[in-house]
């Protein structure tokens, strides 16, 4: 599942879409934009609602991708398996844009069998929601809806409101959980996923198995610092591929290069030359060197 830096550059990507006006909207499976508490809306109420409208604004809240449309927050989440295909044309040809999991013998076949809803645009762009394993959906909120529903997920961590205070406190009201665990909270901070969690730990020097309540003011700040860093790095490099990401021009994250720690259990420690551990802690895997991480 793509986590924060995956979707922060898928929408960095699809912001083209900005001041585009909506055309039409197709549903192909009803699932995808049909759950309560939401609207919970038929095909035809949601298309009245954002037919004519333009999109003012792409941004991200978590995991989740916002396109506010008029007076309402059409909002996607991709899941394990959604990918979001912009298929834009002009004289020269067609330009597919694609973000999110690569689907496997499609090519650029738009629609296929994975698709769930088609937007259009009225300047012949056309976006696709695709999803293998239709786990994902689009939601259509108005503002008070949308509220409720942020308010449901902690603070961003590159938001200036996260500051070392605010772990600090966090903290104290997880004492004696594991540290991976509390920064893994989406209650409390958001997109902290296991890649970037083990990444941060190894950059702050601290063991994921280790209490809240063993840290030092010192081993705090730097672990807000080592957090913030990892989430920028690895939006520099437009996020971690494995198999199951994309950005949206359709390529693979280069981040996945640079880790130091996740995925690299057995191998050998690119900063001591240690052999990388891996264990479970909260049934996730985990990653980590002993001689680095203390």
């Amino acid at each position: 599942m793509p986590e924060l830096p995956e979707v922060e550059t898928i929408v960095t990507d699809l912001k083209i879409l900005e001041k585009s006006k909506i055309s039409d909207f197709k549903v192909v499976n009803e699932k995808t934009i049909r759950q309560r508490p939401f609207l919970n809306l038929l095909e035809k109420e949601f298309r009245k609602r954002i037919v004519g409208k333009r999109i003012t604004k792409v941004s991200r809240r978590a995991k989740n991708i916002v396109f506010e449309v008029d007076r309402y927050y059409l909002v996607f989440h991709l899941k394990m398996t959604g990918q979001l295909v912009l298929k834009k044309c002009a004289s020269k040809g067609c330009k597919i844009i694609t973000g999110g999991h690569p689907i496997v013998g499609q090519g650029n076949i738009l629609p296929n069998k994975y698709t769930r809803g088609i937007l259009d645009f009225d300047n012949g762009s056309v976006l696709y929601f695709n999803d293998v394993r239709r786990f994902g959906w689009a939601r259509l909120m108005d503002k008070t809806e949308y509220l409720a529903f942020s308010d449901l997920y902690g603070l961003e961590p590159l938001s200036k409101e996260f500051t070392s205070k605010y772990l600090k406190n966090f903290f104290d009201k997880r004492k004696k959980t594991t540290i991976k665990q509390a920064i893994m909270d989406q209650k409390y901070l958001v997109g902290v996923g296991n890649i970037y969690a083990d990444e941060s730990l190894f950059l702050a020097g601290i063991r994921p198995a280790r209490k809240v309540e063993s840290l030092s003011d010192k081993e705090i700040e730097k672990l807000h610092k080592s957090i913030i860093k990892t989430l920028k790095q690895a939006i520099k490099y437009r996020g971690t591929s494995f198999n199951d990401y994309l950005d949206a021009q359709g390529a693979k994250g280069n981040f996945l290069q640079h880790l130091k720690v996740y995925g690299r259990a057995g191998k050998e420690c690119r900063k001591c030359g240690g052999v990388i551990k891996k264990g479970k802690i909260g049934g996730r895997g985990t990653h980590w060197c002993d001689n680095c991480q203390l």
